[in-house]
């Protein structure tokens, strides 16, 4: 052990002294902390642990219930059970649009079995039950693996569905679903529209709606989309337990039409039939009830099957509706815009009589033709022709052989007559709402058109002259109307007193059956004219149907009131002709306007057409 020894010299030095020597006489070898620190250090503490309360108050009793769904929530895997729709009926009860039970195969990843080749055996069994290639199910469970759950293949047959669920594996379900079926879909399509799967779009805009929704698309099934569509239900699948919980999807509501399905087929085979006969591209027929706006038919040809977009277009089918010149998809009886034609003279007519423009008795000489000299330059003369010479006549005469120039004289001015002018004319237009959407119950109504001075001046850089009143008060020119609106124009004559906004639907139905909505008509313009004037334009459409361009209809077992009218498309080379008609002639019941786009000059077929479809309808 070795030995230590001490000092104890007293010239040693401590440690403190050689500390001491390095500090000037004025420094302190201790501080006293600042107080303002302590502050500081003792207020972040309370700010931190408010944080922390408030944060913990807010999660755990604030958002508490959330938090405590989202558990739950993520203790299942959800499948929707989307609702059946509504059903669509005619007036008399006949189907027009329904359902048939289906059943759809989804998959849930997280319950595939861990281990060697339990995932192989999922596929090659599931590949032998519903037909799908091993590696087509291979790739789409891969892709899926990290989804609640995946449609696998809808529409099972009944021998699929079977093989299925001989499978006993936990992690396939077979759910009940349906597809929309539409018993006569041609002739309906234009009015029931069709279902097809939700795209992006619709989902970014609906919350409600999940992939591998259906929705409504066109005509009736769009429109009333809301009550059609019903409420999903859904499968709750415990991931933990074998243990389903099922909340059943509320079908729909349905819809009662106005509609008659027997006269709306005879339309359409009619105005088929004679479009295929003069080699037409196109044309369209409506009938309204005079006395309320309720639609009794609408046709729309070309038309399309609407129980092709059930299960997805083929390129074919998309190329045939999407890519078509002759647009079938297009609704033309509220979507097309034509040059009415002669069937606009009664307003005309009308208009000319409220105004005083003239009596209707007075007689105006109607030859082949008249002319007039160029405002501005005498020396051009123009020429305005009529289908034929007609001689004297007065209004009733000429409403009934609907000769232009009668209408040329009282629309823009003529002889010893001052006419009215395309602002009146266009007043009285308006007023019987070509100009305006009459509020059908269908996605895609347009509204017509009337040119005015102002337009042509700023849309043509043009002058409006009086040759443009000429063809406007015939109903050509830039004059545009749907068939839509030439039919409620009619109803609106044919009833004498309002034209009233067209209605397809009736009622609406819960899944008991019970009516649980009424659309009534409605009155969207009282027409405030002397009855006096009224009776002379009616008198005027009774007599085209006995003697005059649509006599034709003289055939009838009872008497109607008509106007027929040609509106030409292409100078000399088509025509798109019309008939109009409100029957029976003292107790309007339907107003019937058939159309045939590019027909011949003078063609009666829409005329016969309009005869075989009354004298059934009356039967």
């Amino acid at each position: 052990m070795r030995n230590y020894k001490v000092s104890l010299d007293s010239d040693a030095l401590n440690p403190e002294e050689s500390f001491l020597e390095s500090v000037s006489p004025e420094s302190k070898i201790e501080r006293p902390i600042m107080s303002v620190f302590f502050i500081i250090f003792y207020f972040g503490i309370l700010i931190l642990l408010g944080v922390f309360t408030i944060a913990g108050f807010n999660l755990g009793i604030v958002k508490g219930g959330y938090f405590a769904d989202l558990s739950a929530k993520n203790q299942f895997i959800s499948i929707p059970l989307p609702p059946q729709r509504g059903l669509i009926y005619s007036k008399e009860g006949n189907l027009l649009a329904s359902n048939k039970e289906s059943f759809s195969l989804w998959l849930i990843p997280s319950k595939i079995p861990v281990g060697s080749g339990k995932k192989e055996e999922l596929i090659s069994k599931l590949s032998e039950a519903i037909g799908l290639p091993h590696d087509f199910l291979s790739e789409l469970i891969e892709k899926n693996m990290n989804r609640a759950s995946f449609l696998v293949k809808k529409d099972l047959t009944e021998e699929e569905k079977e093989r299925i669920l001989a499978l006993n594996f936990t992690n396939l379900l077979v759910a009940i679903s349906s597809t929309r079926i539409y018993p006569d879909g041609e002739i309906f399509s234009h009015l029931i529209g069709y279902v097809s799967l939700v795209s992006q779009d619709d989902l970014n805009r609906d919350g409600y709606y999940k992939i591998n929704d259906q929705i409504g698309r066109e005509g009736l099934e769009s429109f009333y989309e809301s009550e059609l569509k019903g409420r999903r239900g859904q499968v709750l699948i415990n991931r933990f337990k074998d243990e389903n919980q099922i909340s059943v999807p509320q079908k729909g509501n349905s819809l009662v039409l106005n509609i008659d399905s027997e006269l709306q087929k005879n339309i359409y085979r009619e105005l088929d039939g004679a479009l295929k006969e003069i080699g037409s591209r196109s044309g369209t027929a409506l009938a309204l009830d005079p006395r309320d706006g309720r639609i009794l038919s609408l046709v729309s040809l070309p038309s399309y099957d609407n129980s092709s977009f059930t299960d997805g277009l083929s390129s074919e089918e998309f190329r045939l509706f999407f890519e078509n010149r002759r647009e079938p998809l297009l609704n033309r009886v509220i979507s097309g815009r034509f040059a009415p034609g002669s069937t606009i003279k009664p307003i005309i007519a009308l208009a000319a009589l409220e105004e005083k423009v003239i009596s209707p008795l007075k007689k105006i000489n109607a030859p082949g033709l008249i002319t007039i000299p160029n405002p501005f330059n005498p020396e051009i003369i123009y020429t305005f022709r009529d289908w034929k010479n007609h001689g004297w006549v007065n209004m009733k005469e000429a409403i009934a052989n609907s000769s232009d120039i009668y209408f040329y004289t009282v629309g823009g001015g003529f002889y010893d007559v001052e006419g009215l002018g395309i602002q009146k004319i266009a007043e009285y237009f308006k007023l019987f709402r070509i100009n305006s959407l009459l509020g059908i119950d269908l996605a895609g109504e347009v509204a017509g058109f009337v040119p005015s001075q102002e337009w042509k001046k700023d849309f043509r850089g043009e002058t409006w002259y009086q040759g443009d009143t000429f063809n406007v008060s015939i109903g050509q020119g830039d004059l545009l109307a749907t068939p839509l609106w030439v039919a409620s124009f009619i109803g609106a004559f044919g009833n004498g007193h309002a034209l009233y906004r067209p209605f397809i639907a009736d009622k609406v139905l819960d899944e008991k059956g019970a009516v649980i909505k009424t659309f009534e008509p409605e009155i969207i313009q009282e027409l405030n004219f002397n009855e006096e004037s009224l009776k002379v334009v009616r008198e005027g459409m009774k007599l085209a149907a006995e003697i005059g361009t649509a006599k034709v209809l003289s055939g009838l077992p009872f008497e109607v009131g008509a106007k027929s009218g040609t509106a030409e498309v292409i100078k000399g080379q088509s025509t798109n002709s019309w008939i109009s008609v409100f029957a029976p002639y003292d107790n309007p019941q339907i107003a019937l306007t058939i159309m045939i786009e590019s027909g011949k000059e003078g063609s009666y077929i829409p005329h016969q057409i309009a005869y075989r479809i009354l004298k059934n309808y009356f039967k």
